[in-house]
C-alpha cells in the first residue's frame, strides 16, 4: 500500500470519529500553539489526538502522518493542514464538481461498521418492509428509537445487548419475533460480540423518512380548499343520500361532530387513521343516522388521503355547515340551502305487506275502542314523558302500561309490531303522538301542513286604527301604575332591557321587540305581573310612533315609569319638590277599597278583630308560624281554605258573615294577605328613629370637658416615686426611649417628643403629673424643650450613682421601691379601729392555729398574691373570721391593703396573712 493510500485511509478513519463525537479538533491543537505559528511538535500532536479522540496510533500511523505533515523535517507538525484535511467537507479549489458531491461524511455512526454477514434479497426485502412500517408508527406516535435505548448505553456507544433490545423495543406491536431477529441479524456488531448497533437502526429509520418527504415534495398534491363544503359535494347519489342522512341527523340531535373526531387528532392536522375515523363517526351519528358499515366505508373512501389517513376536518366542517353557510354576514347575497319539507320530522319504520295489513286491522279496532269510549290518550302518554322540553317518546314497557292501563289489550305479536312500526330509529322508544294521531281521530298533532303560513292570518297595514275602547276595557292608568309599583319594589333599571334593541338610540323600536323588552321586565305570566294582550295593545296604542306604524316610542315609556325614581333635569330647578315614592305604591290587584265599603261591613269586621285580639293577648299564641306552614311560596299570602285552616288550628272561631267580612278586607287576585292580617291582629309599636337622637349625643358627649383625674401624685416627690418604682421592677432604660428623639446629642428634647418617650415606657402618668416634669427638668433658655438627661440620671440614682468613679468613698443604697399597700394611709381613729379589729382576729388564729394562705390562694389563679374584694370576704366567711368584724372593718382591711391591678381595687393577702401571723406571734413561715 502506497503511502498516500494509507494517509488517506488514516485520515478517512480520524475524520469519522470526528463526526461521531462531533469535535473540532482544531480548537485542541490551538492550546499548544500560543504564537499561532500554525506548528506544534510531534509529542504535543500525538498527545491531543490522544486526549480529545480518544486515538493511539501505532508506529507506522505515526510515520505516515509524519511524512505528510512534518515536511520541513524539524520535528513540528503542521496542525493547521491536518485540521483542514479533517474538517473540510469539500475541497474549495476544485472548481469543476458540485461542492455538494465533494462533502464527505461518515458511513456510520460511532466509527462502527455494519455485519459482514450477508443477507438473502428476501429477507432483505422483508427488513425493508419492517422498516417501512416502524417509520409510520414512530412518526404517528411521536416516538424516537435512539432515546428508547439510551438509558441503557451508559457510555454513549451507540450498542446495547441483545437483551436489552428485546427489552426496549418501542413496536409496533404488529412486528413479529422472526422480524425481530432479522433485525438483531443485520445491525449486529461484528467488531462486538454479543452488542447490537441501535444507532445504525436509528440511522436507517431517519434516512426512510428523509426519501419520503422527498417524494411528497416531488409528487403534486390536489387539496380541496374551499371557503365551505358544499350540500352535494359528489355526483355519487348513493353517497350524497348518505351525507343527506348524516345531515339530517347532525342537525335534528344537535351533534358536535368534531368532539367525537378531535380526541384522536393530538396535533390538530385534521387527519386521522381510517379505523380512529370509523369509530369517531359511528359513536357520533352511527345510531342516529341507521349507517351500515358499508356506508360508513364509502364515506371513508371519499375522504382518505394517498397515504391512508383521512381529512375529518372537512367532513366535520360540511356536517357543521349543514343547513347553514359561514361567514354569511359577509354574503348577504347568498342563497341558504333548507332542508325539504318533511325531511327533519320524525319517519315511521316501513313494514312488509303482511305485517301492513295487521297493523292497519289493529289500529282500526283501537280507534273503534277510543271513538267508542271516548278516551282522551295523550295525556296519559305525556305523564310519562318528563324529559326536558318533552322527548315525545317512551319506552316500549310503558307504552305496554298505558294500553293496560286503557284497557287496550292487544296480544304479543301485535304488541311487538307496534312497537316495531312507531319505532324511534334513533332511542328505539316509541313515537307516542304519530301512535295516538292513527287511533284518536279528534286528536291533530303536528303535521307537516303547519308550516304553512296563512295569507288570511297577515295583518292589513292598511286597515283602520283600532280605538281603545275597542281593544280592552283596561284603563291606562291602572296599568301603568301596576307597572310603576312593579319597578319601584323590585329596583329594576328599565333601560337596561330596551336599549339593546336600539343600537341608534333613535328612542323607537319595534313593537316585537317592545313586548319582548316587557316580557324580560318581569310582565309576562311566567314573571311578576301577566300582561295580557289587552294591556298590550293599550300600551301600544299610548307609545305608538307618529313617524313609523310598525315602532313604539320606548323613552317615552322610560320617562313616564322611572318618574317614581326621581325628576328628570331636577338640576335646572332645584326648588321643585320631588314626590314622596309611597304615592306609587299600589295594591295588589283584586284589593277592595275598604273606604267605600258600608258601615255594616266595616262594624262587623272591627267587632270580629276585636275579639280575635283579645283571645289571641289572653293566650299569648304564636300565630305568624301557623300561616308560614302553608306559604310554600312565601309570598305572605295563602288560599282562602287554607286561612279558615289556619283559623282553625289557633282556636280562633268566627262565624260566616265574620269571615266574609275578614276575606273582603284581606283578599285579592293572589290569595289571602296574612301578613297584614296579623298586623291587624297583633299590632307592634313601630320603632323610633334613634338616629338623630344618637347623633345629639354623641355631639353633647365630644363637647364635655375631659374627664377627672384619679389617683394621681399632687408634687414631684410623688411622681418620681411613680416613676422609679415601675423602673426598678421592670428594669426600664429610659435614656434608650429619649435619645431617639435627640439625633444631634444635645442633651434636650421637645416636650411633645418628651411625652411620646413616658408614654413608650408605659409609665401611664396623668396629664397633671407630666406637666409637674416638664416644669421640673425644662431647659434653661429653651422654655419648649426638655432637658431629658437629667431627667434619666436622676432616674437611673436607683441603681448607682453617675461617675461613680470618682467618688470612691460614696456608699451606694440599691433602692427598694415600698409595697403599694403601706402608702395607703387611714385617719388616727380608723387606725385605732383598724389594730383592734387585727388583733381580735391574731388571737383566734393563735388558739386555733389557723392556716390563712391556703384559701387565698385557692381564688389567686395568677399568683399575683391579691385577690378580689368579694373573695377576701367570701375566705375570711370559710374561716369563721367574719363574725369578729362588722361592716366599717371590713372597709377598713380593703382599704388598708387595696392594691391597684388593672385600673381595679383588689386586696393584698399576702401582707394581710404576714401581719397576723406577726400579731399572733409565728415563727417565720410557720405555719
Amino acid at each position: 500500500m502506497s503511502a498516500a493510500v494509507a494517509s488517506n485511509h488514516l485520515e478517512h478513519d480520524i475524520r469519522t470519529l470526528a463526526q461521531t463525537k462531533r469535535i473540532r479538533v482544531t480548537e485542541f491543537f490551538q492550546d499548544f500553539d500560543k504564537l499561532r505559528s500554525g506548528f506544534i511538535t510531534d509529542q504535543q500532536f500525538f498527545r491531543c489526538l490522544w486526549q480529545t479522540l480518544g486515538l493511539k496510533l501505532d508506529t507506522e500511523q505515526e510515520a505516515v502522518l509524519r511524512q505528510k505533515y512534518d515536511f520541513l523535517r524539524n520535528g513540528r507538525f503542521n496542525y493547521k493542514a491536518f485540521c483542514e484535511e479533517i474538517d473540510r467537507n469539500f475541497n474549495p479549489h476544485d472548481l469543476t464538481k458540485d461542492p455538494a458531491r465533494q462533502r464527505v461524511e461518515a458511513p456510520e455512526f460511532l466509527g462502527t461498521i455494519r455485519t459482514v454477514r450477508p443477507l438473502t434479497p428476501t429477507q432483505e426485502d422483508v427488513i425493508l418492509g419492517v422498516l417501512s412500517r416502524m417509520q409510520q408508527f414512530y412518526q404517528y406516535h411521536g416516538i424516537n428509537l435512539r432515546t428508547c435505548y439510551e438509558d441503557f448505553d451508559r457510555h454513549h456507544m451507540g450498542v446495547v445487548t441483545e437483551s436489552q433490545f428485546y427489552r426496549s423495543f418501542p413496536g409496533p406491536p404488529d412486528v413479529s419475533e422472526s422480524e425481530i431477529a432479522l433485525l438483531v441479524n443485520k445491525y449486529r456488531d461484528p467488531g462486538k460480540p454479543g452488542l447490537l448497533n441501535y444507532l445504525n437502526l436509528h440511522h436507517d429509520i431517519v434516512a426512510i423518512t428523509g426519501q419520503i418527504v422527498k417524494q411528497k415534495q416531488l409528487t403534486p398534491t390536489f387539496e380541496r380548499s374551499v371557503d365551505y363544503v358544499p350540500l352535494q359535494p359528489t355526483s355519487d347519489p348513493t353517497l350524497n343520500q348518505i351525507f343527506d342522512k348524516i345531515r339530517v341527523a347532525v342537525f335534528k340531535n344537535g351533534i358536535r361532530t368534531k368532539e367525537f373526531f378531535k380526541d384522536h387528532d393530538k396535533l390538530r392536522s385534521g387527519i386521522i387513521t381510517e379505523n380512529q375515523f370509523i369509530c369517531g363517526l359511528a359513536l357520533a351519528v352511527g345510531k342516529e343516522a341507521q349507517l351500515s358499515r358499508p356506508e360508513i366505508q364509502k364515506v371513508v373512501e371519499y375522504y382518505r388521503r394517498q397515504d391512508g389517513r383521512v381529512q375529518y376536518k372537512e367532513f366535520c366542517d360540511m356536517m357543521e355547515n349543514a343547513f347553514n353557510i359561514p361567514n354569511l354576514d359577509k354574503k348577504p347575497l347568498q342563497e341558504v340551502v333548507r332542508p325539504s319539507r318533511g325531511a327533519l320530522a320524525r319517519t315511521l319504520k316501513p313494514l312488509t305487506d303482511a305485517e301492513e295489513a295487521r297493523m292497519n286491522v289493529v289500529l282500526s279496532e283501537m280507534a273503534e275502542q277510543v271513538r267508542r269510549r271516548r278516551l282522551m290518550m295523550y295525556t296519559y302518554f305525556k305523564d310519562y314523558d318528563r324529559g326536558k322540553a318533552y322527548t315525545r317518546v317512551v319506552t316500549p314497557l310503558q307504552f305496554g302500561r298505558i294500553l293496560h292501563f286503557l284497557s287496550l289489550n292487544v296480544t304479543a305479536e301485535d304488541m311487538k309490531l307496534l312497537c316495531k312500526k312507531f319505532e324511534d330509529p334513533a332511542s328505539g322508544d316509541v313515537n307516542y303522538p304519530a301512535f295516538v294521531q292513527c287511533v284518536d281521530k279528534e286528536f291533530v298533532g303536528h303535521t307537516l301542513e303547519d308550516a304553512d303560513i296563512s295569507e288570511k292570518g297577515r295583518t292589513n297595514i292598511n286597515a283602520p286604527e283600532k280605538t281603545l275602547q275597542s281593544i280592552s276595557n283596561v284603563s291606562f292608568e291602572d296599568l301603568m301604575s301596576r307597572i310603576r309599583h312593579i319597578v319601584l319594589t323590585n329596583r329594576l333599571r328599565v333601560n337596561e332591557f330596551f336599549q339593546d334593541y336600539d343600537p341608534l338610540r333613535s328612542g323607537s323600536i319595534s313593537k316585537a321587540q317592545f313586548r319582548r323588552g316587557l316580557g324580560l321586565l318581569g310582565l309576562s305570566k311566567l314573571g311578576i305581573h301577566d300582561l295580557t294582550d289587552g294591556h298590550y295593545n293599550v300600551l301600544i296604542d299610548a307609545y305608538q310612533s307618529p313617524d313609523k306604524e310598525d315602532q313604539v316610542l320606548w323613552t317615552r315609556f322610560l320617562h313616564d315609569v322611572e318618574t317614581v325614581f326621581t325628576q328628570p333635569c331636577l338640576e335646572k330647578d332645584p326648588n321643585f319638590q320631588v314626590p314622596p315614592q309611597e304615592i306609587f305604591c299600589v295594591p295588589k290587584p283584586g284589593t277592595v277599597d275598604w273606604e267605600q265599603s258600608t258601615e255594616d261591613h266595616q262594624s262587623i269586621f272591627e267587632a270580629t278583630m276585636d275579639r280575635l285580639r283579645q283571645r289571641t293577648n289572653q293566650r299569648r299564641v304564636l300565630t305568624k308560624p301557623v300561616f308560614q306552614d302553608f306559604d310554600l311560596h312565601n309570598n305572605g299570602h295563602v288560599t282562602r281554605v287554607q286561612f279558615r285552616q289556619c283559623l282553625t288550628i289557633l282556636e280562633l272561631h268566627a262565624t260566616e258573615p265574620e269571615m266574609a267580612s275578614l276575606e273582603a278586607k284581606f283578599c285579592n287576585d293572589v290569595g289571602f294577605n296574612y301578613l297584614q292580617f296579623l298586623q291587624e291582629l297583633e299590632p307592634r309599636e313601630q320603632q323610633q328613629f334613634m338616629y338623630e337622637k344618637r347623633l345629639e349625643e354623641l355631639r353633647l358627649t365630644n363637647a364635655s370637658k375631659k374627664l377627672p383625674e384619679l389617683n394621681i401624685a399632687e408634687d414631684l416627690e410623688g411622681v418620681m416615686m411613680k416613676v422609679k418604682t415601675k423602673v426598678s421592677k421592670e428594669r426600664i432604660r429610659v435614656l434608650e426611649y429619649m435619645r431617639d428623639y435627640d439625633k444631634l446629642r444635645s442633651g434636650r428634647v421637645q416636650k411633645i417628643s418628651f411625652r411620646r418617650a413616658l408614654d413608650l415606657c408605659r409609665f401611664e402618668l396623668k396629664e397633671s403629673e407630666v406637666c409637674i416634669l416638664e416644669d421640673k427638668y425644662q431647659s434653661q433658655g429653651y422654655p419648649d424643650f426638655v432637658d431629658y438627661v437629667k431627667f434619666c440620671d436622676d432616674v437611673e440614682s436607683i441603681f448607682t450613682f453617675k461617675e461613680l468613679e470618682k467618688a470612691p468613698l460614696q456608699e451606694v443604697v440599691q433602692f427598694k421601691p415600698p409595697e403599694e399597700w403601706e402608702l395607703n394611709k387611714l385617719e388616727p381613729e380608723a387606725e385605732s379601729m383598724f389594730s383592734m379589729c387585727m388583733d381580735r382576729i391574731s388571737e383566734k388564729v393563735r388558739k386555733h392555729r389557723m392556716q390563712l394562705y391556703p384559701l387565698f390562694e385557692d381564688y389567686d389563679r395568677v399568683h399575683n398574691g391579691t385577690v378580689s374584694r368579694s373573695q377576701f370576704r367570701r375566705v375570711l366567711n370559710e374561716l369563721e373570721l367574719a363574725s369578729l368584724v362588722n361592716e366599717q372593718e371590713i372597709k377598713l382591711l380593703w382599704h388598708k391593703f387595696d392594691v391597684k391591678i388593672g385600673g381595679k381595687d383588689d386586696v393584698n393577702y399576702i401582707a394581710f396573712c404576714e401581719m397576723i401571723y406577726a400579731l399572733a406571734k409565728f415563727e417565720w413561715r410557720k405555719p
